[in-house]
């Protein structure tokens, strides 16, 4: 089994190739992934100087790593949103998603990315029925509030989208799709470059200074002194920048990807392509691969590093419980990649002790984190157009940083307790 992700045979990451440091940069990203880099291009194409710093090989960690399912979504549903924030923000929130949606498949067409994007749709899966029927109701909401495209699916007809009678019916988002998360990557990364950015893979940030008017990013490498810097790691956040550090978590997701099944087999499955989530605790993703002929899965095989030896065995379970006539497919890949959680369960962006960022994909950050690397490079810029939803998120900390392994492994525990609760 390879435990490189899948994703990487196709689009492999760049050999280690160290380029100069400029003295001094307009403006220092820290995080070469999707954010970092949709920021860059914005930034260069207005004429500023760009660095992008990574510590590992531009997109090593979550921007290649994902399912690469592309939606409007956030964490929290509208009705929870509705509660916690009030209806006028929360169908600004709503609102806010669906303009990364739009932002991201216009950026992968006009920059013509070859990210193998196809706007399949997405079904989500009824854990319980009394889940079908919040998501129902959800579904009407989202309709009639913020003019969303939802079709509520009994489970008598849900084997027009899946060939499983696990679920208890479940909702279908027409206007989501999927692509290859790292020729995705791999594009952005060209048309960046071509802009003018410099992206400096292997150089790790050690920390950043505050100096009269600007920066000074210290790096493995050697310090640059910059006028603007920003934070884009997401569920890679350095303690190096503990501020940061303490404002995301960064929760492991597991993947893995069948031997090839053929074309047939798994469109007898999966029937119309889509992309696929359910709402146990698991918070199972799968998903035909782009060629259609394998399937991939992901999920919380746990909440705390694990073997990915276990991972695949508990996530071939998953599978096998979704589609029985899986059971005992061979996995070729297994692999694992980090997610970035907030408190508030939404994005985070905006500036700190003079330091841009812009974090917290909670599981949604294929069309977030580039819509938002984008706005954070206009507010950079002094442009209005920058302003979003998300500015005044609360970007608190969270706290017992030193015991957050502990916490995350309590969690696992916790999650699947409720699930068999649940039934």
């Amino acid at each position: 089994m390879n435990h490189e992700p899948y994703w990487w045979v196709a689009a492999p990451r760049e050999a280690p190739a160290l380029v100069e440091l400029p003295a001094e940069t307009d403006v220092a990203i820290v995080g070469a992934g999707y954010a970092g880099l949709s920021a860059a291009l914005t930034l260069a194409r207005a004429g500023r100087s760009v660095l992008v710093l990574d510590a590992e090989a531009a997109g090593h960690g979550g921007s290649s790593r994902s399912g690469g399912m592309v939606g409007h979504g956030h964490r929290l549903s509208y009705s929870a949103l509705k509660v916690g924030h009030g209806a006028a923000k929360a169908r600004a929130l709503i609102r806010e998603g669906i303009d990364s949606l739009d932002f991201t498949t216009g950026l992968i067409e006009r920059e013509g990315i070859d990210a193998k994007f196809r706007r399949s749709g997405r079904f989500r899966g009824m854990a319980t029925p009394a889940d079908y029927e919040a998501n129902a109701r959800e579904a009407d909401l989202l309709t009639r509030d913020v003019g969303l495209p939802v079709e509520v699916i009994p489970r008598a007809e849900q084997r027009r989208e899946i060939a499983t009678d696990l679920y208890h019916g479940g909702l279908l988002f027409p206007t989501h799709g999927g692509l290859h998360p790292a020729l995705f990557h791999e594009g952005l990364l060209r048309v960046a470059r071509a802009a003018g950015v410099t992206v400096a893979g292997h150089t790790p940030v050690t920390g950043l200074r505050r100096e009269g008017a600007g920066h000074e990013v210290h790096t493995a490498r050697g310090t640059v002194r910059a006028r603007d810097v920003l934070v884009a790691t997401n569920g890679y956040t350095p303690r190096a920048l503990p501020g940061f550090a303490r404002q995301v978590v960064a929760m492991p997701s597991f993947l893995i990807a069948t031997e090839r099944l053929g074309g047939n087999r798994v469109g007898a499955l999966i029937p119309n392509g889509r992309m696929l989530v359910e709402t146990a605790s698991s918070h199972l993703y799968f998903r035909p691969s782009p060629d259609g002929e394998r399937i991939l899965l992901g999920g919380r095989a746990a909440l705390h590093p694990i073997p990915l030896q276990e991972a695949a065995r508990r996530l071939g379970a998953h599978l096998a419980r979704v589609f029985p006539e899986l059971t005992g497919v061979r996995l070729d890949h297994a692999w694992t990649g980090n997610v970035a959680m907030t408190r508030s369960d939404l994005a985070s962006i905006g500036r700190r002790d003079g330091v841009w960022h812009a974090l917290g994909c909670n599981g949604s950050g294929v069309a977030l984190m580039p819509y938002l690397g984008h706005k954070a490079a206009l507010r950079i810029l002094g442009d209005a157009a920058g302003a979003t939803a998300f500015d005044d998120i609360p970007a608190r900390a969270t706290p017992f940083l030193a015991l957050r392994p502990l916490l995350l492994r309590s969690l696992t525990w916790w999650y699947r307790a409720k699930d068999a609760m649940r039934g």
